[in-house]
């Protein structure tokens, strides 16, 4: 056995006997140290962990010890495989990463201690050296195990995500569909019925609410296939002003049944070099959002140049006169299912996490302005791709 590892050579190739003598007489201090030094850093560490601490650590020490005392490189490496159970030990404890760097952090600077106090005497740059190369190696272990246990739950869960948003985007939503269309045919039949008026507004109530479902089904299915980067950049030619008005058609109904103005204002000859897709997907969230919230006023959208020294290009804008939101809401607005006052408006929390990965796949940024019972204004930055390309 021998260590691929260069940077340990001086640990793998050259013994070290006072050291391990030292580490060897020292190694009841250096566990009660380290479990002192633990329960001081890491309160949250329980009593199970704290024991388990304890009945790992001599078994480190050893390995430490023997890696000093000898001049061959399996030793090492057996200190490096040692290591990796207790990464695997706090992993099932489920320490994070932070935590587990802590304990070795405090490790380095009690066995430097301890075996300095023993020696009697200050460490030579040598020794220093191959005492910070013998922790290395046991943070080597620890921290790869770790994150190779972190991986794989990573993996485990991405692979459930994707069969149930699989579940969602066709069994689940093919079967509501034929639900709400059954529901329509039936509604419809009754509605004929002066005595069954009641019963065919309840089955409207429950299509709406299949719909809403099915809208969140799909914000969700969006957000995913932005977040992993599934949608390639289509760049073209993009009418601004016919973007924004179809845009707006498309939120006119609701904006009127809730007495709201809906404004569009774009200069002529508005062209952008950019993806006509991802730039509806932005605007629709966030004009629904104004339209959703809003209870007054005007809600407007606008588009004007950017002229920002050598920076050229376009902000696209929503503005809405509805209720604000706090500054403490603005920091996480645009996280995935985080949602502020939602003033008793459904929803899941996706559309601006939608919106801000659709921009960033634009090339664009996402802003920001909100005042409480003044109104919101988003603004979408979108940076010239021609320009930036040069």
């Amino acid at each position: 056995m021998s260590t691929e590892d260069l940077t340990l050579d001086l640990l793998a190739y050259h013994a070290f006997p006072r050291l391990a003598t030292a580490v060897r007489m020292r190694s009841d201090a250096i566990i009660q140290s380290w479990e002192v030094a633990v329960r001081q850093t890491l309160p949250a560490a329980d009593k199970l962990t704290l024991q388990q601490l304890k009945n790992s650590l001599p078994a480190i020490l050893q390995e430490i010890a023997d890696a000093f005392a000898s001049d061959q490189p399996r030793d090492t490496q057996e200190l490096i495989e040692g290591s990796k159970s207790h990464g695997t030990t706090r992993f099932h404890e489920n320490y994070n990463i932070g935590e587990l760097i802590v304990e070795y952090r405090l490790l380095r600077r009690i066995i430097i201690d301890q075996v300095s106090e023993a020696l009697h005497e200050e460490l030579d740059t040598r020794c220093v050296v191959a005492l910070n190369m013998a922790i290395d190696a046991i943070l080597q272990g620890g921290i790869t195990t770790f994150t190779a246990h972190l991986q794989q739950e990573i993996k485990a869960s991405a692979e459930i995500q994707a069969k149930y948003l699989s579940f969602l985007s066709h069994d689940l939503r093919n079967h509501l569909n034929h639900a709400t269309v059954q529901l329509q045919l039936l509604a419809a039949r009754l509605a004929r019925a002066p005595e069954y008026a009641d019963s065919a507004e309840s089955i409207q109530s429950i299509k709406r609410a299949i719909l809403h479902t099915t809208a969140g089904m799909d914000q969700l299915l969006q957000a995913e296939r932005l977040r992993h980067h599934a949608v390639d950049f289509d760049g073209q030619t993009v009418d601004l002003r016919l973007l924004l008005s179809e845009v707006a058609q498309q939120c006119l109904h609701q904006a009127q049944s809730k007495g709201l103005r809906l404004e569009v204002e774009v200069p002529d000859e508005a062209l952008i070099t950019s993806d006509e897709g991802l730039l509806t997907l932005v605007l629709q969230n966030l004009l629904g959002n104004a339209v959703k919230y809003s209870s007054r006023g005007t809600v407007k959208i606008s588009a004007h140049n950017l002229s920002n020294g050598d920076a050229t290009g376009w902000v696209l804008s929503v503005s809405d006169q509805g209720p604000g939101i706090a500054p403490h809401n603005l920091t996480n607005l645009f996280d995935a299912f985080k949602r502020g006052d939602t003033y008793g408006k459904p929803g899941v929390g996706l559309g601006l996490t939608i919106a801000v990965h659709s921009a960033r796949l634009l090339g664009g940024e996402l802003e920001v302005e909100s005042e409480l019972n003044v109104g919101s204004t988003f603004r979408l930055v979108l940076p010239n791709r021609d320009a930036s390309a040069a």
